[in-house]
């Protein structure tokens, strides 16, 4: 199962969330930014994607969250 991307990292002055080569959004700070990545990520796995968000600080450092997986969904009781 592939597993999207999503990349915050400061450029043109604004914190950015890409997904490949589309800028999704633009935040103030970087965790404006983080937070936006993480409900991008969380909306993929309702739909049943797996994501990942790298950070990549000022300083050209990065960090990788752990991936996020879509919810398995409770099998239905058959009475």
């Amino acid at each position: 199962m592939p597993i999207q991307e999503l990349v915050v990292r400061f450029q043109d002055r604004i914190w950015q969330v890409s997904l490949g080569d589309h800028l999704l959004s633009g935040q103030p700070t970087q965790m404006a930014a983080i937070s936006v990545a993480h409900t991008i990520a969380h909306a993929a796995a309702a739909r049943g994607a797996r994501s990942k968000i790298l950070v990549v600080d000022v300083d050209g450092s990065s960090i990788e969250f752990p991936v996020i997986e879509p919810q398995s969904q409770p099998a239905a009781d058959v009475a």
